[in-house]
Order: structure tokens, then C-alpha cells, then sequence
């Protein structure tokens, strides 16, 4: 749950600066800290509901209880935004673990985004993480909004994830061999209760079941291409044990009860590919990237206002995927390419077989880097979005574009990026 966490963060910035006042020499507690501010002005050609018309796109995944209360990049408004100020701190706890604190405000309210320890020194190349943080699933899932090529999140994981990626609270474990190849293989040990996937209604007419819900398994490889190239390719596995969903409708007169429950397996594959600058400040260098997920539910009608479709089965399969590729063309000058579709199959099935339709953007981004503490993006974008009609039974196609200009300032340490 939400809270309003800006005392709490000042007071603790506050006591970090006493204490270094204090003693210089005391690293007892010696965090790094990093404010990130991240902003936009948005505009389109349909009155300022193209986000809105982007959360309405159809896929198998629908009727949660709680996706209202989770912070969204994407959530823009016509005109200014202040999306999010990310706070950070992280270092080493011990010769043990290090730790990690990612406290995201939005409108006045605070949302931990990450909070967790990782092991150090473990031996035979093995790590332990635990508490909430990023899925190693995938290659674009571990990243956070500062780290991110566009100003937005595709369609594929923002239809099968949500808009931040798939983050939980868990288990993670990690083992890299000592082999001539980059090798690193990893599974996790989720609570499950998510924004999309994995989502839980929280006691709205279902048994609320003991979690972990979700596991994955993810395996990545990257082969030696010499100084200047290198190439990664990764594949992630998905269960779900518990996905719970309301297809009822409280407005009709009576109210219309359906929830539903059951379980849900994604399967994935990511290929990232990198070619260092020759020349100065990122000009020459080239980055190619893609994903392809694909998705399937189960479920059973576990309680409806019709006795006789409970215990009905419903299914689902629906596939998502984006490419990429950023070049810098100028010394902190980089122009970007990306098309994500989501609903090539998209099919439903309860009483018969409905396709929800196809959902596809393109997207052009230039972006300049003054430093590498900030960033000003300019995005143009255009949405062709898959609405299911319910009553029509049929999909429609929604086409519009969009516009952002976005800002990102990094204060403080700077850690580096994942590959």
C-alpha cells in the first residue's frame, strides 16, 4: 500500500548528514544516495486519452481488483508532468551482503520500488537475492524507468506485465559457472500478486490462498565476439499457481458476479546485441534488442450470479513482442527505433473461441546527453490499439499518435547499468 513517505525520506537524509557531520571516519552507515528526477510534457491528437485508450487495450488479462493502486509511468496527463522522483540508497552492509533502497513519489505518495540484499563472495559463482525487487525474466524487465531507451514501456510487457515489469516480493537465486562463456542461469521464488500477471483480488469473494504463487526460471548466455561487439541471448520461463480475476460488473441492476482463478505460464526469449562507439561520447555506437513472450491461462468460474456456469473452465493464450535499436549518431546525441505489438494471438475462450484483436506502436525517439547525469528526449509515437467491444462481441481499431518530451536528472552516486 501507498503511503505519504516524504517525512520519513527528508528525516533520513537528514540523520545521514548529522551523522557524517559527526565523524567523518564512522561507516557504520555510508549509503550511497541518488535522487532521480524524471518528467515529460505529453501531448496527442485525441484530447489527451491516449494513455487511457492504452490501459482499455484488450488482452486475456482483465478484471483485477487492485491495478488502481499501484504508481504508472505511463499515467500522463495533456500538457506538464512530474512523473516520478525515484530516491535511492545502496552499499555494502557487511563483507556479507550489500542492500538496496528504491523509493518512488508520484503525486504526493511514495511506493517502495525495491528493497533488497544481495549476497556477496558467495563461493562457485552462486548469489542469493532477497525481499522486492526487479525479475531477472527477460532483458528489459531488470531496468528502471532512468535506464530505459524510450520514455515509455512497450506494449508487449505493458499488456502482459504492467507498466513497471513484473517485480515482486521473493527469492532469487543465481549461479554463473566458470566457463570460456558467459553463462548465467537463475530462478525465483515469488509472493505472486501483481499489477497484470498473478494479480489477487484480495478477498473480493475468493479464498485468499497462502502465497509463494510464482516461480521462474531464466537462463542467459553471451559468447566472446572480441572488445568492440558483444551479443546476449536469454530464455525465461513463468508459473503462475494463483491468477485471480473478476469478469463481473457491479454497475448492472442486479450486480453480475464472475470471479475466476486458476493458474497462468509465460515463455520468453530476448536477444540483445551491442557495438561499442568509435567515436566520442556514445557517436558510433549500436544497440539492437528484441523480445517475444508468449502467454497462457487456465482458469475455472469459482463463483457467479448464474449457479450453472460455475466450475466452467476459461482459457487464454496471447503473445506479445518488441524491437529495438538505438544508434548514436553525434558525440551524446542517439537516435532510437521501436515497434511493439502485442495480440498477433489473442484468444479467449469461455463459452466459445473470441479473438481480442492485434495492438501494435511505432515509435521514434531522439535523445540528448549533456552528461551522463541527465537526458532530454523528444518521442513521437503512433498507436494502433485493439478495443474489444463486449457488447458487439468484436475487437475495433483505435489509431492515434502521441507525443513526449521528457527530462531525466540524476542527483548524487551513479551506479552502472546492467548489460
Amino acid at each position: 500500500m501507498r503511503k505519504n513517505l516524504f517525512p520519513i525520506a527528508a528525516s533520513a537524509l537528514l540523520m545521514t548528514g548529522i551523522a557524517h557531520a559527526e565523524s567523518s571516519n564512522d561507516t557504520s552507515f555510508n549509503p550511497k544516495i541518488s535522487v532521480i528526477l524524471d518528467g515529460a510534457y505529453y501531448s496527442d491528437n485525441v484530447d489527451g486519452d491516449g494513455i487511457e485508450r492504452l490501459d482499455e487495450m484488450a488482452g486475456i488479462l482483465g478484471g483485477h481488483g487492485h491495478e488502481e493502486d499501484a504508481h504508472g509511468h505511463g499515467g500522463l496527463s495533456r500538457g506538464f508532468n512530474l512523473r516520478e522522483t525515484e530516491l535511492t540508497l545502496s552499499g555494502t552492509v557487511d563483507p556479507y551482503l550489500d542492500a538496496w533502497l528504491s523509493v518512488a513519489f508520484a503525486d504526493g505518495e511514495a511506493e517502495v520500488e525495491e528493497a533488497y540484499f544481495e549476497t556477496r563472495g558467495l563461493p562457485a559463482g552462486w548469489k542469493i537475492k532477497g525481499g522486492k525487487f526487479l525479475s531477472g525474466v527477460g532483458y528489459h524487465n531488470a531496468q528502471h524507468l532512468h535506464s530505459w531507451d524510450f520514455a515509455d514501456q512497450n506494449l508487449a510487457y505493458l499488456s502482459l506485465f504492467g507498466d513497471h515489469g513484473l517485480v515482486d516480493s521473493g527469492v532469487q537465486v543465481t549461479y554463473q559457472p566458470a566457463t570460456s562463456m558467459y553463462t548465467l542461469l537463475g530462478a525465483e521464488v515469488l509472493q505472486g500478486d501483481q499489477e497484470k500477471l498473478g494479480a489477487s483480488l484480495d478477498g473480493e469473494g475468493l479464498e485468499e490462498e497462502a502465497g509463494p504463487h510464482l516461480t521462474t526460471f531464466f537462463a542467459k548466455a553471451a559468447p566472446d565476439l572480441g572488445a568492440d561487439h558483444a551479443l546476449q541471448f536469454g530464455l525465461s520461463y513463468i508459473h503462475v499457481g494463483n491468477h485471480q480475476e473478476d469478469h463481473g460488473d457491479a454497475d448492472e441492476s442486479p450486480a453480475v458476479v464472475e470471479l475466476l482463478e486458476g493458474e497462468a505460464n509465460v515463455f520468453g526469449i530476448d536477444t540483445v546485441y551491442k557495438m561499442l562507439p568509435t567515436g566520442s561520447y556514445g557517436q558510433g555506437g549500436l544497440k539492437l534488442q528484441a523480445e517475444y513472450f508468449y502467454l497462457t491461462k487456465d482458469l475455472t468460474i469459482e463463483d457467479a450470479s448464474e449457479a450453472d456456469e460455475i466450475g466452467e473452465e476459461v482459457t487464454g493464450e496471447q503473445d506479445g513482442f518488441y524491437i529495438q535499436a538505438v544508434y548514436g549518431f553525434a558525440p551524446r546525441w542517439s537516435i532510437g527505433a521501436r515497434y511493439s505489438a502485442t495480440g498477433m494471438t489473442n484468444d479467449l475462450e469461455e463459452e466459445e473461441k473470441v479473438d481480442l484483436g492485434e495492438s501494435s506502436r511505432t515509435t521514434l525517439a531522439l535523445t540528448w546527453y549533456p552528461t551522463e547525469f541527465s537526458k532530454f528526449r523528444l518521442q513521437f509515437a503512433r498507436a494502433n490499439i485493439s478495443v474489444f467491444d463486449e457488447e458487439e462481441e468484436q475487437s475495433n481499431d483505435d489509431t492515434f499518435n502521441q507525443i513526449l518530451l521528457q527530462y531525466n536528472i540524476s542527483l548524487g552516486a551513479h551506479g552502472a547499468h546492467q548489460f
